[in-house]
């Protein structure tokens, strides 16, 4: 169909189809009547046009004495003819008419009516090649002049109605591929068309149909059950074969109970019961017992004169599937399936089957049911080994009659009493370990090598039942001697659990080191060998199946958070100070003993103003005022470092930048810490290398810069001054001499530091720290400990003072505090807690000195004032002693797989200052190994000391 001669879908409202082939003539005739209308309309519409002849014709006529009147009721009775679709009259008509009036010729339109009603009459006969000839002749007589458009649109609309009754006609012959393709070449000419639905229908079951068989050899189940939900029709009671291929889609994607009712609808169509076993049989294939059971019910009711023989077929199949879940080793559910037809069974006499009913049972634990079924197998086969599989059975079960029995039908040569003795313990003992009675088995054994070595089979079942009792040393010898024999993967295994459990993975690795074998595959021989000395004390992972492996790398995490300290009263002057401290931290671990951390902080730091004690005083009346800088936001502080922990000894390095302070820029930190841990207990000693800044005011911290004016005797002095930004460079000792869950503990630390600065005297200092503590409750997840302690610091000079040239940090020439120490931790799974309190007393004394503390500049101000008769008044030196504490509190929680919440909080006070902190981060754990703790405001002041 050429795509100039499809007219739009206008036409086809008033021209729809003319059928033929594939559907009934009374349907063709109700399709083509809307045509016939339109045409009758069309020939009325043209006889009424031409229903005035012309002058030409009426001269011709008036001339030979013709009647007008004549010639036009013989066109009436042509055009009468053309309306009743008597077309052939028509053309008779036609042809006496212009015999009986020569020179008459027929007006074009009632040629054009005749023409077109009989090519419509031909459509409708089905002689498509003469429909088609004339419709060349119409196009070629009228496709010009007055009736050319006419002549378009009956043409196309034609072409249309042959362009459908080939389609219909495709269908009906079968032909769905080819009827598919050619409405797609008409909607690639006419993208608008839209074939008749009942056409697409029918087509499209037709190819559903096939599309059936071909799924179903494909096994694309779900394909199928899509299929039916698109074209239910074709899986009806009618298409059997396709009705059955949805039933085993519907159970091949988990739906056997509507399967089953499909299987039933099938079972209702059968004729006979052969039909019926075979939709059973099919059935078997596709769904479980419960299901065909109730199959085998229908099949039974609806032919109850072949009851026997569906019976049968149905113990069949239920021996079928309990053999498969037997094969499975799903005992119990072949257990369930047999139990109800276990009479139907015995009745048949079968010895396979009865094989069959002992293994399965056996192999459930039904000991004495399953030898029964043996006993019935061997007596209706004969057979020597099934007898023999009664003796065992029997000896294993302590049913003496019975294997003498069997015995008796042996042939000749059965082993003596011993023999029998030893037998009848080792079957006993194989009895008792399937029954998981391994100390049961282990006595039996016992009882057997008095008659005789074991072999190595029944060593082995020995070594298990020995790791089963726990008795894990004796294992590891009993199996050691069964690889060196024997060096199987199955030795192996029990090497390596027997050892694993008892801590002692050496005597693994010397073993795989010095016997070829298995066994070294099944640890990491050269981490192992590497750490030699400490195999036992590392944590190595035990991974399945039967896989040693080295620990997991150390966690690495990510962590966001922040502190806030607080130190001094409201009236402390330039000795109060408050810090924020934003942290981000990290640590990646590399490997189960060595991980790499970074910390980067920014503290925002406030100080107070110096107060009257912190002025100046003159030997006469005078007055002073300052203003120090109170408030700073340092740049970031950055530390990088490495730590290593094995079970030996642990070592820590870190190196960092400390922020610009506001008296001219930052400077080196770090730390250097070694830790030497000699034994499994615990106890360790250590010596480390730290230089830090001196946390404790803005001055120590940061440094400041100060302006002070005062007036004595009218004389004024102006001081000008930045100092401050202590440094703490310390070497420390320390040791811990552990005594585990039930002794006493001792804690001893001695540091030596040299406090530096900008425009401060650097200061000597000493400080110690010992504890002897006690563990009062060690119950599951707690562990509490009691014990005096004594904390004592000396320094060479106070530096404790804010006037220029002092430090602004605690340096007492001596302190003394005893106290009573108590520290309790409880942990979880997920989170813990630690929680530690001191209260003692202390003494305390502070020298005094000079108010400006720096030398050069104490040089350069008091020449002036001397000359003046004026001197700045020293501090004096003060002591004290008063009731003194502290209390910690640090907390992590596991809040998801990853993430963790961390917390801590102290307070400490004492008669020369008070202090508070408090810190939180949330912190994402990346990978599995989830172990240490970590508290952000801890961490960060303690320059990556905390692990």
């Amino acid at each position: 169909m050429k795509k100039h001669n499809r007219k739009t879908s206008s036409i086809r409202s008033w021209v729809t189809i003319i059928v033929a082939g594939g559907v009934p003539l009374y349907a063709a005739s109700a399709y083509a009547a809307p045509v016939a209308d339109q045409t009758r309309a069309a020939s009325n519409v043209l006889q009424s046009q031409q229903s005035q002849p012309n002058n030409v014709i009426s001269n011709i006529y008036t001339q030979k004495n013709h009647s007008l009147a004549a010639i036009g009721t013989a066109e009436q009775k042509i055009w009468a003819a053309i309306n009743s679709n008597q077309l052939r009259t028509a053309q008779a008509l036609m042809r006496r008419t212009t015999i009986q009036f020569p020179g008459w010729q027929p007006q074009p339109t009632m040629g054009f009516v005749l023409l077109e009603k009989t090519i419509w009459a031909e459509i409708r006969l089905g002689q498509t090649g003469l429909a088609r000839t004339n419709m060349q002749q119409l196009q070629t007589r009228y496709g010009q002049g007055a009736l050319a458009d006419k002549t378009h649109v009956s043409l196309v609309s034609m072409h249309n109605v042959l362009e459908e009754n080939r389609l219909w006609h495709l269908l009906g012959e079968g032909h769905l591929q080819a009827l598919q393709s050619a409405i797609r070449q008409i909607q690639s000419e006419d993208p608008g068309y839209q074939p008749p639905p009942k056409m697409l229908e029918m087509m499209h079951q037709g190819l559903a149909g096939r599309a059936v068989g071909r799924l179903a050899r494909q096994q694309d189940w779900t394909q199928i059950v899509a299929l039916h939900d698109q074209t239910p029709s074709v899986f009806t009671l009618a298409y059997s074969g396709n009705r059955q291929a949805w039933a085993e889609a519907l159970a091949a994607t988990g739906h056997p109970r509507h399967a089953t009712l499909i299987y039933i609808s099938l079972l209702q169509r059968s004729a006979h019961a052969a039909q019926a076993q075979g939709i059973l049989n099919q059935a078997a294939n596709w769904l479980p017992p419960q299901e065909m059971q109730v199959l085998y019910t229908r099949a039974q009711a609806q032919f109850p004169g072949h009851r026997q023989t569906l019976e049968k077929q149905h113990l069949q199949y239920v021996l079928m599937m309990a053999s498969r879940a037997h094969s499975a080793h799903q005992n119990a559910e072949a257990a369930a399936l047999v139990a109800p037809e276990s009479v139907a069974i015995n009745r048949l006499h079968k010895a396979s089957d009865a094989r069959l009913m002992g293994a399965i049972l056996g192999a459930n634990h039904q000991w004495h049911e399953a030898l029964q079924w043996w006993i019935r197998a061997a007596r209706w086969s004969g057979k020597a080994t099934d007898w023999q599989t009664v003796g065992n059975l029997a000896m294993a079960d302590n049913d003496v009659p019975v294997a003498r029995e069997a015995m008796a039908h042996l042939p000749a040569g059965t082993p003596a009493s011993e023999h029998f003795r030893r037998h009848n313990d080792i079957m006993a003992a194989l009895r008792d370990y399937k029954n998981r009675d391994y100390k049961g088995t282990l006595q039996r054994l016992r009882a057997a090598q008095q008659f005789g070595p074991l072999s190595p089979g029944m060593d082995t079942i020995k070594a298990w039942s020995l790791v089963h009792t726990k008795d894990y040393a004796a294992a590891s010898r009993l199996f050691t001697t069964l690889y060196r024999q024997d060096p199987s993967s199955g030795n192996a295994v029990g090497v390596l659990i027997a050892d694993q459990q008892t801590h002692n993975l050496a005597h693994t690795y010397q073993l795989a080191a010095t016997t070829k074998g298995p066994l070294a595959s099944h640890l990491p021989m050269t981490t192992m060998r590497d750490h030699r000395a400490d195999i036992n004390t590392i944590p190595w992972r035990f991974m399945p199946p039967d896989q040693i492996g080295p620990p997991l790398a150390r966690e690495s995490y990510l962590a966001l958070g922040g502190s806030w300290e607080e130190r001094g009263g409201s009236n402390s002057g330039m000795t109060k100070m408050t810090e924020y401290l934003p942290s981000l931290q990290a640590q990646w671990g590399i490997n189960w003993h060595l991980a790499a951390f970074a910390q980067l902080s920014s503290p925002d730091l406030y100080g107070g103003q110096p107060t009257s004690g912190q002025l100046p005083a003159f030997n006469a009346a005078s007055s002073a005022t300052g203003n120090a800088t109170g408030h700073v936001w340092q740049t970031p502080q950055f530390l990088l470092g490495v730590n290593d922990r094995e079970p030996h000894h642990h070592w820590r390095a870190a190196l960092g930048w400390t922020s610009p302070s506001g008296i001219g820029g930052g400077t080196v930190q770090g730390l250097l810490r070694y830790t030497f841990i000699p034994s499994h207990s615990g106890s360790n000693w250590r010596v480390h290398l730290l230089r830090e800044s001196v946390r404790q005011t803005l001055l120590s911290y940061n440094g400041v810069q100060e302006h002070i004016q005062a007036t004595a005797n009218g004389h004024p002095l102006h001081i000008a001054y930045a100092w401050g930004a202590a440094i703490r460079n310390q070497v420390g000792a320390s040791g811990y001499l552990s005594g585990g869950k039930h002794g006493w503990s001792y804690i001893g630390t001695l540091h030596l530091n040299a406090i530096t600065g900008q425009n401060i005297q650097t200061n000597y200092g000493a400080s110690t720290y010992l504890a002897a503590m006690h563990p009062v409750y060690t119950g599951p997840g707690w562990w509490v400990t009691v014990g005096p302690s004594l904390y004592a610091e000396t320094y060479a000079r106070n530096a404790s003072f804010t006037s220029p040239g002092y430090g602004g940090y605690f340096s007492p020439q001596m302190m003394a505090q005893p106290s009573l120490s108590a520290s309790a931790g409880h942990w979880w799974h997920g989170g813990a807690i630690n929680m530690s309190a001191a209260i003692g007393y202390q003494w305390l004394h502070q020298g005094g000195g000079p108010y400006l503390g720096f030398s050069p500049l104490r040089n350069q101000i008091t020449p002036p004032l001397s000359a003046q008769g004026l001197a700045l008044s020293p501090y004096a030196a003060s002591s004290g002693s008063n009731i003194a504490g502290s209390v910690n509190v640090l907390l992590t929680q596991r809040l998801s797989t990853h993430w963790y919440l961390d917390a801590g909080a102290a307070y400490q006070a004492n008669p020369a200052f008070q202090q508070a902190q408090a810190g939180l981060d949330i912190r994402y754990v990346f990978g599995e190994n989830h172990v240490r703790t970590f508290i952000p405001a801890q961490y960060v002041a303690g320059m990556g000391r905390y692990e």
